[in-house]
Order: C-alpha cells, then structure tokens, then sequence
C-alpha cells in the first residue's frame, strides 16, 4: 500500500524540504504541495483521495477552514512549529488530528509516523505526550484514578507509537506483563483502544479553560 499524502504548510522552503525527505520511500508518495495562501476545501482532499493531510497549525486553519472534526477518508498530521501548547490541544479536539510531531523531529520519525497514521494509529510525539500525561497524573491526585510508575511507563511508550512487543523489551518485562498493565490503564480510565488512551489524555490534560478562552480558534 501507497500513502498518499499532501503537504500545507506556510513557508514552501519547508514544505519541498519535507518532500525531500518523504521522495525516498517507496511507500510514502506526496501527491500535491499546496501553495500558502490558496485555500484547499475538505471535497478537493477527497477528490485526491489522499491518506494524510501533513500540515502546521497556521495553515490548517487559514487554508483549510472547513475541516473539523467530523467524518472523513483522510487523516491529519500536525508538524508542532512552537505553535503553543493551548492552540496544538485546542486543534486535536476541534479538528480530529491523529497524530502530532514537532518541527525539528528526525526525518525516520516522521516517516513512522505517517505510515502508523495512515494505519489508524494515534502518533503523538514524546515531548507533547509527556505534557498530556503530566495532566493524567495530575487527575490521579486529585481524584479516583491512580496510575502507577510502571503504568505510566506503558503510558508514555505507548504515546511514542510502540507496541506491546517493544514496549516489553524497553521495559524489560515480558509481553503478557505490558498486556496485564494495558488492561488495568483501560479499566481504571475507562477506556477500551489506544486511541481512546490517547484522547483520555487530551481531555483531562486541563483544556477546558484553554478551549474557552479560545472560542473560535
């Protein structure tokens, strides 16, 4: 399978500068740069049929102002450019993004990242993960739900896009022991995939307030 993807972002050096980086792969094919400023409808992504729409937090919102979180046949990857943390929250729950990556991440993570997204995965890179667990562990303090360090641990590896098997070797523990801390993380938030895992984080990460102050971002 080809991932198809199109790239939007407000700066082309940028933008042919991750196309650079994507032109290698065999399975990654960047099918439309779309040039700043030309605002692209959510019917003209469909008719490229693309699996990824890899875009920055400016332009998502200038060029493609009719995407929000509903259905559709794409997804959407975020490059964080220090955009702040409250505007990058605030465009996960508004506009559905199934994965995140800083500006300046190495090229092999945002090769990962794209094909584990256009797989159905969550991608949410290390550092803004780590911003959003601090706000699961904050809850737990404060109310019934309580992760212990090793959960936590499963947690984070988890928001790097890790599977079990590799979680159990970075862990050093076996594999049926990460899917016995899966299976307590879920039962004490309440939630049944990775995914929900992920948005679980998100929405108790104190963004409340932040979407309020926010309105019409």
């Amino acid at each position: 399978m080809v991932v198809k993807v199109m790239l939007a972002f407000g700066n082309m050096v940028f933008s042919e500068g991750v196309s650079r980086i994507l032109e290698p792969e065999r399975d990654v094919r960047v099918v439309e740069a779309v040039v700043p400023g030309e605002a692209c409808t959510v019917e003209k992504l469909h008719s490229l049929s693309i699996d990824i729409l890899l875009t920055d937090f400016t332009t998502l919102y200038n060029q493609f102002p009719d995407i929000e979180s509903g259905s559709r046949s794409f997804h959407i990857i975020l490059l964080d450019t220090n955009c702040g943390r409250d505007n990058l929250v605030a465009a996960i729950l508004k506009k559905k993004i199934s994965g995140v990556l800083l500006g300046n991440s190495n090229p092999s993570l945002l090769v990962k990242a794209i094909k584990s997204v256009a797989k159905g995965e969550v991608w949410i890179d290390k550092q803004t993960f780590k911003n959003l667990l601090n706000g699961i562990n904050a809850l737990g303090k404060e109310g019934p739900v309580a992760l212990s360090g090793r959960e936590k641990e499963v947690v984070a590896l988890i928001g790097e896009g890790f599977r079990n098997k590799e979680i159990a070797y970075k862990l050093h523990i076996s594999e049926p022991t990460v899917k016995t801390h899966l299976n307590r993380i879920f039962q004490k938030l309440n939630v049944r995939t990775r995914g929900e895992l992920i948005s679980y984080a998100i929405k108790n990460s104190d963004v409340n307030s932040v979407l309020a102050r926010q309105g019409s971002v």
